[in-house]
């Protein structure tokens, strides 16, 4: 049987079966047969969430931004601070609510609504470097057209969004100018995975952009012997804006017991408390200490600021991180049996990395 459009067709039973053994009871106690298909009407915003869903295969929600973008402006490069969860992501950006209409251009706009096959529309997205060290600018250009007829769509959100292990997370959210295109400079912290995602319209379908992976090492430049430098520092470090707040955070996860592999944010192991901490502060790290080592910035022992990591281990083969808080002391998750803790720097051989 044929269904109006946006209706979605339940076989017989199935609320019962998601209940598990409990039916429904009629007034007077008997249960009561439902017997056919329930129908479900989706409005047409519901189902252009439904399918970008299905296509993404994730879930795409608002969060901390893993790197702070900035956006031509009317005055110049607008420098943005990640966006919160509930915060209106356009707002932040200059843009209109993100909950206002989507519709294409009032031009012809009756004769489209009329169609009841909506265009279907094809986005990409360009990073201007492939490799890039810790928190340098890389310029991402998005750009949105019609299929068949490469018809730019302008006036339109897209969205910015990134790997975040099997999901992906909105970011930033853009508008396409009378090309279709929108850029974005991003400041990544890590190796990272971008795509660019167009919600569509009544008369536009939606569209996914293929992943982008930008490649983040970390730069070279004079060595030292010191015990606790790396094999290459930076001739220029630059000095951290976040790390008093990074050693506040931590210090507030005080006495939570270590788990190997857990992330908080009632237990940690040392890389996971890393993590956690530096998410709050819109910092997207990688997962272990190895890792995190590696999107660091390198920092000699004397130069070591509150905020900076302490690494442990070699620089193939670091076993251990630490938030360092001052006066020779770290904020670590140090062991199976121990609690989060502000302890002495136990070693004098470790290396100091900075995230910005």
């Amino acid at each position: 049987m044929l269904l109006p459009r946006g209706v979605i067709r339940f076989p017989a039973g199935a609320e019962e079966a998601g209940r598990g053994r409990h039916r429904h009871q009629a007034p007077d106690g008997v249960p009561e047969d439902r017997p056919g298909p329930r129908r479900i009407r989706l409005s047409p915003q519901s189902r252009r969430v439904a399918t970008i869903a299905a296509v993404t295969t994730g879930t795409l929600a608002a969060s901390t931004a893993g790197f702070a973008a900035a956006t031509p402006g009317s005055g110049g490069n607008a420098s943005l601070e990640p966006i919160a969860a509930t915060l209106d992501t356009a707002s932040m950006i200059g843009g209109t609510s993100y909950g206002t209409t989507r519709a294409a251009s009032t031009v012809g706009l009756a004769g489209k609504m009329g169609n009841p096959d909506p265009i279907f529309t094809a986005v990409s997205m360009v990073a201007d470097q492939s490799t890039v060290a810790p928190n340098a600018p890389v310029l991402l250009t998005v750009r949105a057209v019609e299929i068949g007829t490469e018809q730019p769509v302008s006036g339109q959100h897209v969205r910015i969004a990134v790997a975040n292990g099997p999901q992906w997370t909105t970011t930033a959210e853009l508008q396409t100018d009378g090309t279709g295109t929108a850029k974005i400079t991003a400041r990544l912290l890590s190796t990272t995975t971008l795509t660019a995602v167009f919600d569509g319209t009544n008369v536009l379908r939606p569209s996914l952009a293929g992943a982008t992976t930008v490649t983040v090492r970390s730069p070279t430049g004079s060595t030292t012997g010191s015990p606790g430098s790396a094999a290459t520092i930076p001739m220029v470090i630059p000095g951290s804006s976040i790390g008093e707040k990074a050693v506040y955070l931590a210090s507030l996860q005080k006495g939570k017991p270590y788990v190997y592999g857990a992330e908080g944010p009632y237990s940690f192991d040392c890389s996971g408390l890393v993590q956690y901490v530096f998410k709050q502060l819109g910092r997207s790290l990688p997962r272990t200490a190895q890792q995190q080592y590696a999107a660091s910035i390198r920092v000699p022992q004397s130069g070591k600021q509150p905020g900076d990591l302490i690494f442990f281990g070699t620089p193939g083969d670091i076993t251990h991180v630490a938030i360092y808080a001052g006066n020779g002391y770290v904020w670590s998750a140090p062991e199976t049996g121990k609690t989060v803790a502000l302890v002495p720097i136990w070693s004098s051989t470790y290396y100091v990395g900075r995230i910005l």
